[in-house]
């Protein structure tokens, strides 16, 4: 591929990961607030937020549809491990 190509494809891919992103941004929100439920009232749902978002780039940027389970599954378990990441850190 030339380089225009293959900077052509690499807008595309961004993109598409943009999409992904705010499309499942929503998830992000649930999953803090349902680990917040659990944690004492120290821990700030923000930051749970601030993780998860974080968690979901990554798993935009890793992500292929190859794979057997659908995308908002494996963002899911990025995302929550991203967020008990950074409860692990704060501690």
């Amino acid at each position: 591929m030339s380089g225009v190509g293959a900077y052509e494809a690499l807008g595309t891919d961004r993109r598409e990961s943009e999409a992904v992103v705010l499309q499942h941004a929503e998830l992000v929100k649930r999953i803090a607030y349902h680990l917040a439920g659990r944690l004492p009232p120290s821990v700030e749902v923000d930051d749970l937020i601030q993780a998860g978002m974080l968690g979901l780039l990554e798993a935009a940027a890793n992500s292929s549809s190859g794979r057997g389970a659908s995308f908002a599954t494996h963002a899911g378990i990025r995302i929550r491990g991203s967020m008990i990441d950074a409860l692990r850190k704060l501690d």
